[in-house]
């Protein structure tokens, strides 16, 4: 095994070695110092103290930087399987939310998709709200304050995991692990409002078709539809898929790859299942449906 490897591995499984190390160097350079001893100690001492802050470092930064893994085993509708693969420890839960492990990033990251839900979709305090593919609760920590009931739903149970210690301490707020793709495990008209953001793109289309059909049904009329995808249609959404499609293409390509999408397949979605007031906002890398359920089905 190479030296680089077994560091890597050793400093994983022990965490508080680098500092330890760093320190230890640290004091040994500052006693040989002082006792004034032959050059190569004070050499060797410098040495020891330059080489343990190298490996503090390195350690440092490879902590802020998480190495998904490819996952090739598994088909993208394996979506229990893949998401808890991503999501194997909290840490990696809340970097495959955001890309980032920390929290203060998680809660950034939510700034922009909560406030194009509330514009929206009006969210009020009057609502029961349901979120299609919560994750760890990076929006719905924001969103549950603002109206009666959230409910959030995920096929992973290492995220809801961590969803559920996240938010422990909102009252109104109801976490539910999905059996299956789809909303069945609902009553029809159950929400006033459903909404999924950053989820949509990991789906196959077909998938896709069946959360929209499933959120009509269980809207109650006059309910209020919101789910956005990066738009394929735009150059910000091109780019990636460009560069995907090519740095991917002998390697294979991982599950939880993003699928970007077009208006117009949104827009089909939602006239299928029976919405009207159908809008897709593109706001640059997404795109956005909105859509209402018929205050009568008559």
């Amino acid at each position: 095994m190479k030296i680089r490897q077994w560091l890597s591995l050793l400093i994983h499984k022990h965490t508080w070695l680098p500092a330890a190390a760093t320190l230890s160097a640290a004091a040994v350079f500052a006693a040989v110092s002082v006792l004034r001893p032959r050059l190569s100690w004070l050499l060797g001492a410098g040495a020891a103290i330059g080489f343990s802050s190298f490996v503090y470092g390195y350690y440092a930064k490879a902590r802020k930087h998480i190495k998904y893994p490819l996952l090739s085993h598994l088909y993208r509708r394996q979506y229990a399987e893949v998401w808890d693969g991503l999501a194997a420890s909290p840490r990696q839960a809340r970097a495959a939310a955001c890309g980032k492990p920390e929290e203060d990033t998680l809660r950034r990251s939510a700034e922009r998709p909560v406030r194009n839900i509330l514009e929206l979709t009006g969210i009020g305090p009057q609502d029961e709200v349901l979120e299609i593919g919560c994750g760890v609760g990076r929006i719905g920590l924001e969103l549950a304050p603002r109206c009666r009931f959230w409910t959030g739903v995920d096929i992973s149970a290492n995220m809801l995991a961590v969803a559920l210690e996240r938010l422990s301490g909102l009252k109104n707020v109801r976490l539910m692990k999905l059996a299956l793709v789809g909303l069945e495990q609902f009553e029809a008209e159950t929400f006033d409002i459903a909404y999924s953001t950053n989820m949509f793109d990991h789906l196959d289309e077909m998938d896709r078709w069946l959360y929209v059909k499933d959120a009509f049904r269980v809207l109650r009329p006059g309910g209020r539809l919101f789910i956005d995808n990066t738009d394929l249609e735009s150059e910000a959404g091109w780019a990636p898929f460009a560069r995907d499609a090519s740095s991917t293409e002998e390697l294979g390509r991982p599950p939880y790859m993003p699928k970007p999408a077009t208006s117009a397949e949104y827009a089909t979605y939602a006239r299928r299942a029976g919405f009207v007031q159908i809008k897709v906002h593109q706001r640059s890398p997404l795109l956005i449906l909105t859509a209402t359920k018929p205050a009568s089905d008559s």
